[in-house]
C-alpha cells in the first residue's frame, strides 16, 4: 500500500484564485501561457515511461494532454459511500495507468468539482443533480452504490407503515430542498403519499438533536444515514421505508462520481484512465470487502466498529454497471420534474441527461470487471458478480 499525501483545500483555493487571475489576462485555467512554455512542458513529461496497462496509443495522446505529468487532486473526506475513488488510490490503480491522483478534503463535490478545485468527487444523486441542470460545471461519470438512507420511526411508534406517515412531521438534517428532502420526496412518491402536501418536514441540522426531537414528539419520523442508526440506535428505532432495504429502489444507484466538465473537455483520455481505476476500485470493495474496510481502518478513513461497518458497506453493492446507472438516471430525473425538484419549466429528461451522463470509460473496455447490481439490467456490459459471504444482521432492516 503506497503513503498518501494529504493536502487541504486552502491551497487549491490558492491556485484557483491565480488561475482566475491568468484568465483575466487572457490565459485558459488549464493551458500553458504560450507554445514555449507547452513545449517545455511536454520535454519534462516526455521522460516518463508508458505504463504497461496504458496502450500506445493512449498514452501519446495522454502525453499531448494539459494535465500529463501533474499531480491532479480529487475530493475525498472519508467514510464508506464515498470511498472507491480513495480506493483505487489506495490500491495504485491510479498509478498503474500513470496518473498521479492525490485527494483533498474539503468542501462539498458540487463546489469543489463544479468550480475546478477538484476533478472528481463522489455523492448522492440527490445532493448533485439538481446543481447540474442549474449550470454547475460538472457530470456524472459513472455510478457508486445503492442505498444508504432510510427513513426511521422510534422503535414503540404507532406508525407501521409508509402510509402511515401520512399527516406526519419527518426530519431531515441539510436544508430544505436539498438531499434529504429530495431522498424523502422519492420515497414517499412510490408508496402513493404525495410528499408536497400531504406531510411536513422539519430541517433539523443535528442528528442528536433531531433523536432528541423525535423523542418529545417534536417530530415522527426522520431520514438517517443507516449507519448512523446502526451503530448508535438499532434497538431504539425501526426503518419504515429505505432505498438500501426497500425492494423498490434495489434498481437504481445513490451515490455517483461526478467529473469536472472541463477536465473531460481538455483531458479525455485521463478521465477514461480514471474512471476505469475508480471502477475496478468499487468491484475491489465489494468482492473484498473486509480487505477494503480494514484499509480504510488502516488509514484512519474510517471509525467506529468494524462489524458495524462492514454489515453497512456490504449492503451497498458497490460498483454498479453503466446501464443500471443510466436507466435510474432517466427515473430519477422524471421524477424530479414531476414533483417540481427541478424547477425549471422547460427542462426535460433528455435535457437532464445529456448534462448529468457523461460515461467516458464504458463497462465493457474494462477487461475481467464485474458489477454490483442488485438486479438484472438490460445492456449492461459487464457480468454481475456479488460477494459470496457478505456481513449482514438479522436484526437491522426492514421488518419481515
Amino acid at each position: 500500500m503506497k503513503a498518501t499525501k494529504v493536502k487541504r483545500l486552502a491551497a487549491a483555493a490558492m491556485a484557483a484564485a491565480m488561475c482566475i487571475s491568468l484568465a483575466a489576462c487572457g490565459t485558459t485555467p488549464g493551458e500553458p501561457e504560450s507554445k514555449e512554455e507547452e513545449t517545455s512542458g511536454n520535454e519534462d513529461a516526455a521522460d516518463i515511461e508508458r505504463p504497461e496497462a496504458v496502450s500506445e496509443e493512449d498514452w501519446e495522446a495522454m502525453k499531448k494532454e494539459p494535465v500529463f505529468g501533474t499531480e491532479i487532486n480529487y475530493l475525498f473526506n472519508g467514510g464508506a459511500c464515498v470511498s472507491a475513488k480513495y480506493m483505487a488510490e489506495v490500491q495504485g490503480y491510479y498509478e498503474e495507468y500513470g496518473i498521479n491522483a492525490t485527494y483533498l478534503e474539503g468542501d462539498s463535490v458540487v463546489t469543489t468539482v463544479g468550480t475546478g478545485q477538484c476533478m472528481w468527487g463522489t455523492d448522492h444523486i440527490a445532493t448533485m443533480l439538481v446543481p447540474v441542470t442549474n449550470g454547475v460545471d460538472m457530470t456524472f461519470v459513472c455510478g457508486a452504490h445503492i442505498g444508504c438512507k432510510s427513513i426511521f420511526v422510534p422503535a414503540d411508534s404507532e406508525i407501521k407503515t409508509v402510509e402511515d406517515l401520512k399527516g406526519k412531521t419527518i426530519a431531515i438534517h441539510d436544508g430544505l430542498g436539498n438531499s434529504d428532502q429530495n431522498i424523502t420526496y422519492r420515497l414517499l412518491d412510490e408508496y402513493g403519499i404525495d410528499p408536497t402536501t400531504e406531510v411536513e418536514y422539519l430541517d433539523i441540522a443535528d442528528s442528536a438533536a433531531t433523536v432528541a426531537a423525535m423523542d418529545n414528539g417534536e417530530v415522527d419520523a426522520s431520514i438517517f444515514s443507516d449507519y448512523f442508526v446502526l451503530a448508535n440506535y438499532p434497538e431504539d428505532m425501526r426503518m419504515i421505508c429505505s432505498i438500501t432495504y426497500s425492494p423498490e429502489f434495489q434498481d437504481e444507484p445513490c451515490c455517483v462520481t461526478a467529473m469536472n466538465n472541463d477536465f473531460i473537455e481538455k483531458n479525455p483520455v485521463h478521465a477514461k484512465y480514471v474512471v476505469k481505476a475508480i471502477k475496478r476500485a468499487g468491484e475491489f470493495n465489494r468482492l473484498h470487502s473486509e480487505e477494503a474496510v480494514q484499509a480504510m481502518f488502516d488509514t484512519d478513513k474510517m471509525t467506529g466498529e468494524k462489524e458495524n461497518q462492514m454489515i453497512f458497506w456490504d449492503s451497498l453493492h458497490f460498483g454498479l454497471s453503466d446501464a443500471f446507472t443510466e436507466k435510474a438516471l432517466r427515473e430519477i430525473a422524471d421524477d424530479y420534474i414531476r414533483l417540481g425538484i427541478i424547477e425549471d419549466k422547460d427542462m426535460t429528461t433528455d435535457k437532464v441527461m445529456e448534462l448529468a451522463w457523461t460515461p467516458v470509460c464504458p463497462d465493457e473496455e474494462i477487461e475481467g470487471l464485474t458489477v454490483g447490481d442488485p438486479v438484472e439490467t438490460e445492456g449492461a456490459g459487464a457480468p454481475v458478480k456479488q460477494n459470496e459471504n457478505p456481513v449482514v444482521s438479522d436484526t437491522f432492516g426492514l421488518a419481515k
